[in-house]
């Protein structure tokens, strides 16, 4: 399913009518459709309940520049994406006053995801926090692998999902990629994660965290989980910036059955 697939919007042929609501549509959603469908513009974001206001300005699959309040450039991009109830409005044709971004859609928003992955990574310590704070709750409610395998497969662009041991056994999969061996997959990628392990310990810095490897045919994600390691397969990395958003929270659950 592409971007315009999934893509809520009300209104008409007119561009001006163009509006919908963060609930339904993510901002993350509707930059990648805008970029699609080569559109120039601007998108004025309104806050709720805080009635905090964003504009985020584009032309032809490009971000040109962006603000939150006092936030611009990447750090305003990075705002806007954490932001989950309001509204929004397309505005045709309008342009910024200066250019402080000027990235593709896909790599500005992986650059603001980063951002906001950095900036304190509150959802991973809420979940931590709920983790410790009610154990015996948290063992009720944990979900099966499957399930939450499943649920990566119905995000936009993911073929296939693997989960692999470091001794390169395939634990456990889920969907179909006609790119990749998902047999001989596990491995070839515990071969390589072993290898930047062995780096990351000789260079003394932290365990990795993501790895991306991009061939003709296809883009393998990968990212430990628990003592597992879990590779995405997709067709290419035109989505890779929306995936990486979307899989966060379904990772750290997946982390919890390895």
């Amino acid at each position: 399913m592409t971007a315009s697939d999934s893509l809520t919007l009300a209104g008409g042929s007119d561009d001006k009518s163009l509006h919908g609501d963060l609930s339904v549509t993510t901002i993350s959603d509707l930059l990648q459709f805008l970029a699609a469908s080569s559109r120039s513009g601007a998108i004025r974001v309104m806050r709720d309940p805080e009635n905090d206001e964003g504009m985020i300005y584009f032309a032809k699959g490009e971000i040109l520049s962006a603000r939150a309040g006092e936030k611009t450039g990447l750090d305003g991009i990075a705002a806007l994406l954490d932001w989950k109830r309001g509204t929004f409005y397309y505005l045709p044709g309008i342009a910024p006053l200066e250019t402080t971004i000027g990235l593709p859609v896909q790599h500005a928003i992986l650059e603001a995801i980063v951002r906001l992955d950095n900036r304190g990574g509150d959802s991973v310590h809420n979940y931590a926090s709920a983790s410790e704070e009610g154990s015996t709750s948290m063992e009720q409610t944990t979900r099966e692998s499957t399930d939450v395998m499943n649920d990566l497969l119905t995000i936009p662009g993911i073929d296939a999902v693997v989960v692999v041991g470091r001794d390169g056994f395939v634990i456990e999969s889920a969907g179909s990629s006609a790119r990749i061996n998902i047999d001989e997959l596990g491995a070839s990628l515990a071969h390589a994660i072993n290898g930047i392990e062995e780096m990351g310990s000789e260079l003394n810095i932290s365990c990795y965290q993501d790895m991306f490897i991009e061939y003709g045919r296809a883009v393998i994600m990968c990212r430990p989980v628990g003592d597992a390691v879990a590779a995405i397969v997709t067709p290419d990395a035109s989505s890779l910036g929306i995936i990486r958003h979307k899989t966060k929270k379904l990772f750290q659950e997946l982390g919890l059955s390895f």
